[in-house]
Protein backbone atom coordinates (compact mmCIF):
# COMPACT_ATOMS: atom_id res chain seq x y z
CA UNK A 1 0.00 0.00 0.00
CA UNK A 2 2.82 2.36 0.24
CA UNK A 3 4.17 1.72 -3.33
CA UNK A 4 2.48 5.57 -4.18
CA UNK A 5 4.07 8.76 -5.97
CA UNK A 6 5.44 9.69 -2.28
CA UNK A 7 7.31 6.63 -1.49
CA UNK A 8 8.85 6.36 -5.26
CA UNK A 9 10.21 10.36 -4.79
CA UNK A 10 11.72 9.01 -1.33
CA UNK A 11 12.30 5.32 -2.68
CA UNK A 12 16.02 5.08 -1.28
CA UNK A 13 15.36 6.45 2.26
CA UNK A 14 11.77 4.44 2.46
CA UNK A 15 13.88 1.17 1.22
CA UNK A 16 16.69 1.75 3.35
CA UNK A 17 14.25 2.04 6.18
CA UNK A 18 12.52 -0.80 5.62
CA UNK A 19 15.35 -2.80 5.12
CA UNK A 20 16.62 -1.18 8.55
CA UNK A 21 12.88 -2.77 10.19
CA UNK A 22 14.08 -6.00 9.23
CA UNK A 23 17.10 -6.07 10.79
CA UNK A 24 15.86 -4.58 14.07
CA UNK A 25 12.74 -7.52 14.23
CA UNK A 26 15.42 -10.23 13.47
CA UNK A 27 17.29 -9.38 15.70
CA UNK A 28 14.83 -8.26 18.18
CA UNK A 29 15.95 -5.35 19.22
CA UNK A 30 13.75 -4.40 21.89
CA UNK A 31 12.45 -0.61 21.86
CA UNK A 32 9.78 1.52 20.81
CA UNK A 33 10.23 4.23 17.60
CA UNK A 34 9.81 7.56 17.11
CA UNK A 35 9.59 10.55 15.06
CA UNK A 36 10.65 14.01 15.73
CA UNK A 37 9.32 16.27 13.00
CA UNK A 38 6.17 14.80 11.48
CA UNK A 39 4.95 17.11 9.22
CA UNK A 40 2.04 15.32 7.11
CA UNK A 41 3.39 11.58 8.33
CA UNK A 42 4.22 10.07 5.14
CA UNK A 43 7.08 8.84 6.76
CA UNK A 44 5.68 7.85 10.23
CA UNK A 45 3.24 5.93 8.13
CA UNK A 46 5.98 3.49 6.87
CA UNK A 47 7.22 3.03 10.75
CA UNK A 48 3.85 2.50 12.03
CA UNK A 49 3.16 -0.38 9.26
CA UNK A 50 6.78 -2.21 9.96
CA UNK A 51 6.54 -1.81 13.65
CA UNK A 52 2.55 -2.74 14.23
CA UNK A 53 3.46 -3.98 17.60
CA UNK A 54 5.73 -0.96 19.29
CA UNK A 55 4.36 2.12 19.94
CA UNK A 56 5.09 5.16 17.88
CA UNK A 57 5.82 8.44 19.43
CA UNK A 58 4.98 11.67 16.87
CA UNK A 59 6.91 14.29 18.04
CA UNK A 60 5.74 17.93 16.36
CA UNK A 61 4.13 21.21 17.28
CA UNK A 62 1.71 19.99 13.75
CA UNK A 63 2.24 23.71 13.11
CA UNK A 64 5.56 24.05 11.87
CA UNK A 65 9.03 25.98 13.51
CA UNK A 66 9.55 27.37 16.63
CA UNK A 67 10.05 31.47 15.08
CA UNK A 68 12.90 32.03 17.05
CA UNK A 69 14.93 29.15 15.86
CA UNK A 70 13.53 30.24 12.42
CA UNK A 71 14.86 33.76 12.59
CA UNK A 72 18.54 32.16 13.64
CA UNK A 73 18.79 29.70 10.97
CA UNK A 74 17.33 32.51 8.32
CA UNK A 75 20.21 34.41 10.06
CA UNK A 76 22.77 31.95 9.16
CA UNK A 77 21.01 31.25 5.63
CA UNK A 78 20.48 27.47 6.59
CA UNK A 79 17.04 27.96 5.16
CA UNK A 80 15.38 30.27 3.09
CA UNK A 81 12.43 32.82 3.73
CA UNK A 82 9.25 31.58 3.25
CA UNK A 83 10.55 27.94 4.72
CA UNK A 84 8.25 28.16 7.61
CA UNK A 85 4.96 28.52 5.97
CA UNK A 86 5.73 25.20 4.13
CA UNK A 87 5.14 23.31 7.20
CA UNK A 88 1.65 24.41 8.20
CA UNK A 89 -0.62 22.82 5.97
CA UNK A 90 -0.99 19.22 8.62
CA UNK A 91 -2.78 18.35 12.24
CA UNK A 92 -2.75 16.16 14.98
CA UNK A 93 -5.77 14.26 13.00
CA UNK A 94 -4.99 14.38 9.57
CA UNK A 95 -1.91 11.87 10.52
CA UNK A 96 -3.29 9.74 12.65
CA UNK A 97 -6.22 9.52 10.59
CA UNK A 98 -3.42 8.01 7.58
CA UNK A 99 -1.84 5.58 9.78
CA UNK A 100 -1.87 1.92 9.35
CA UNK A 101 -2.08 1.15 13.53
CA UNK A 102 -3.32 4.39 14.68
CA UNK A 103 -3.74 3.07 18.64
CA UNK A 104 -0.03 2.59 18.57
CA UNK A 105 0.71 5.90 17.98
CA UNK A 106 0.94 8.43 20.78
CA UNK A 107 1.21 12.48 19.13
CA UNK A 108 3.26 14.64 21.91
CA UNK A 109 2.12 17.98 20.51
CA UNK A 110 4.56 20.85 21.20
CA UNK A 111 8.04 22.04 21.37
CA UNK A 112 10.85 19.59 21.81
CA UNK A 113 12.28 18.78 24.17
CA UNK A 114 9.75 20.01 26.35
CA UNK A 115 7.46 16.97 24.79
CA UNK A 116 9.78 14.21 26.09
CA UNK A 117 9.17 15.39 29.57
CA UNK A 118 7.94 12.44 31.62
CA UNK A 119 9.37 9.73 29.03
CA UNK A 120 13.53 9.32 30.77
CA UNK A 121 13.10 6.06 30.96
CA UNK A 122 11.43 4.57 27.31
CA UNK A 123 13.81 3.25 25.21
CA UNK A 124 13.62 3.18 21.23
CA UNK A 125 14.53 0.31 18.74
CA UNK A 126 14.48 3.17 15.96
CA UNK A 127 13.91 6.78 15.26
CA UNK A 128 13.71 9.31 12.73
CA UNK A 129 14.83 13.06 13.21
CA UNK A 130 13.61 15.21 10.73
CA UNK A 131 13.50 19.03 11.82
CA UNK A 132 15.44 20.77 9.54
CA UNK A 133 17.36 23.00 12.29
CA UNK A 134 20.42 22.53 14.11
CA UNK A 135 18.95 23.39 18.10
CA UNK A 136 16.30 20.79 17.07
CA UNK A 137 18.36 18.60 15.72
CA UNK A 138 21.05 18.97 18.76
CA UNK A 139 18.39 18.18 21.06
CA UNK A 140 16.69 15.03 19.35
CA UNK A 141 20.72 13.61 19.67
CA UNK A 142 20.88 14.42 23.24
CA UNK A 143 16.82 12.78 23.92
CA UNK A 144 17.07 9.67 21.58
CA UNK A 145 20.66 8.66 21.24
CA UNK A 146 21.55 7.45 25.34
CA UNK A 147 17.70 5.89 24.79
CA UNK A 148 18.71 4.20 21.37
CA UNK A 149 19.17 0.13 22.45
CA UNK A 150 22.35 -1.46 20.62
CA UNK A 151 21.23 -2.88 17.70
CA UNK A 152 19.07 0.19 16.63
CA UNK A 153 19.08 3.02 14.50
CA UNK A 154 18.55 6.85 14.39
CA UNK A 155 18.13 8.19 10.64
CA UNK A 156 18.82 12.16 10.55
CA UNK A 157 16.92 13.20 7.32
CA UNK A 158 19.09 16.20 5.68
CA UNK A 159 22.42 15.60 6.79
CA UNK A 160 23.70 16.17 3.20
CA UNK A 161 21.44 18.63 2.35
CA UNK A 162 22.99 21.17 0.31
CA UNK A 163 20.80 24.23 1.81
CA UNK A 164 19.88 23.23 5.45
CA UNK A 165 23.56 23.47 6.98
CA UNK A 166 22.57 23.36 10.70
CA UNK A 167 22.31 19.45 10.28
CA UNK A 168 25.63 18.81 9.77
CA UNK A 169 26.70 20.98 12.73
CA UNK A 170 24.05 19.37 15.29
CA UNK A 171 25.53 16.18 14.42
CA UNK A 172 29.43 17.62 14.90
CA UNK A 173 27.84 19.42 17.57
CA UNK A 174 26.34 16.04 19.90
CA UNK A 175 29.61 14.40 19.07
CA UNK A 176 31.61 16.97 20.83
CA UNK A 177 29.33 16.45 23.54
CA UNK A 178 29.58 12.70 24.51
CA UNK A 179 33.38 13.22 23.37
CA UNK A 180 33.24 9.89 21.12
CA UNK A 181 32.28 9.97 17.60
CA UNK A 182 28.87 8.18 16.16
CA UNK A 183 28.50 5.14 14.17
CA UNK A 184 27.64 7.27 10.60
CA UNK A 185 26.29 5.88 7.42
CA UNK A 186 25.31 7.94 5.20
CA UNK A 187 22.61 7.04 2.30
CA UNK A 188 22.36 8.97 -1.58
CA UNK A 189 18.37 9.96 -1.03
CA UNK A 190 17.55 13.38 -1.92
CA UNK A 191 17.80 14.57 1.36
CA UNK A 192 21.16 13.50 2.04
CA UNK A 193 19.98 11.18 5.34
CA UNK A 194 22.60 10.06 7.84
CA UNK A 195 21.96 6.54 9.23
CA UNK A 196 23.10 6.40 13.18
CA UNK A 197 23.98 2.87 14.49
CA UNK A 198 24.87 1.84 18.27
Amino acid sequence: GFRTWSYQSDYCRFRTFELMADEIRKRRVEGEAAELGVYKGTFSRLINAKFPDRKLYLFDTFQSFDRDEYAEELERESCGEGFIDVFKDTSVEKVISGMPCPAQCIPRVGYFPDTAEGMEDIRYAFVSIDVDFEKSIYEGLKYFYPRLNRGGAIFVHDYNNYFLHGVKRAVGRYEETIGEPLIRIPIADGGGTLVILK
